[in-house]
């Protein structure tokens, strides 16, 4: 119980404090972690090493590092202010860039495959769209922790958005697609370790096969969305243009094709933006170290 503690120990502290003092305190945080070397840390840095390039010096990639550290230590606070957010207040939080590629995927009536990264902040994406009245399911990898869980599934749920536990994701997903429904999943990491296999940065390695198998056997769209800090701590949502996996009977080697569509719009905006990218996975097996 004491992850469970902790946790609302932070949400609870992240809430009633003033926002710049929250985030002072979630950077601070970071910068601990950062000077003990954790093995996050020393992850987030073989991943940015390989986005940024071999000719990138040492002394950058750990102040990237460092960076998107203290990124994730604000997007815990956004998160655990999730209460604070509604329908009538959420243009002081988030805008949004591109509705019309939206709107042209979800009233096709096909189906919504939301593409997006752990990047900037993709949980406050998928309540955006839950409060502007969209349908959203969130395919989400449960805590090891009931409890704590919970309470995330509960930050999620109370501003509309549905939550499918990865593992027994498959059939709830298809069934919300048939729907016309949005299912937001996370594109750059393979959990199963079952994905496919394209390059991505320079180097192969595998990527979730979710949004290919979900686009290919239900032909629903697949429509890239990223939620990206902005300097003045409000996030801009963007929307790309959507597209439809194209079936030639090949089921291989469309698999392949559209994994390796999503795999370029995933560096579009990881490669943008480096120091917001918050995936605590080797994405590449040979660095493992």
């Amino acid at each position: 119980m004491l992850k469970y503690f902790l946790c609302q120990l932070i949400h609870f502290v992240a809430f009633w404090v003033p926002i710049r003092f929250a985030y002072w305190l979630g950077e601070r945080t970071a910068d601990v972690h950062c000077l003990l070397g954790g093995k996050s840390r020393r992850i987030i840095e073989d991943n940015l090493r390989q986005v940024l390039g071999e000719e990138i010096d040492q002394k950058e990639i750990e102040r990237k590092a460092r960076k998107a550290l203290q990124n994730f230590g604000k997007y815990v606070v956004d998160f655990s202010r999730f209460r604070q957010i509604s329908k009538k207040n959420l243009e002081k939080f988030i805008t949004v860039e591109g509705m019309e590629n939206l709107k042209e995927a979800f009233f096709s009536g096909r189906g919504v495959i939301g593409l997006t990264a752990h990047l900037g902040n993709w949980e406050l994406g998928g309540a955006t769209l839950a409060l502007l009245g969209y349908p959203v399911n969130a395919v989400a990898l449960p805590h090891a922790q009931a409890p704590v869980n919970r309470l995330f599934v509960k930050q999620r749920t109370k501003k509309g958005v549905k939550v499918i536990p990865f593992g027994a994701a498959a059939k709830k997903c298809y069934q919300a697609l048939r729907r016309g429904e949005i299912v937001a999943l996370l594109g750059d990491w393979d959990i199963s370790s079952q994905g496919i296999e394209v390059p991505f940065f320079r180097k192969l390695t595998t990527i979730a096969k979710g949004p290919a198998t979900f686009a290919l056997k239900t032909g629903c769209y697949i429509l890239p969305g990223f939620t990206i800090r902005q300097r003045d701590n409000r996030f801009k949502l963007f929307f790309e243009k959507p597209f439809v996996a194209e079936r030639t009977g090949d089921k291989e080697t469309d698999l392949k094709t559209v994994s390796q569509k999503v795999a370029k719009v995933l560096e579009k905006y990881i490669s943008g933006y480096p120091d917001q990218w918050f995936l605590f996975h080797r994405m590449w097996p040979e660095e493992n170290k």
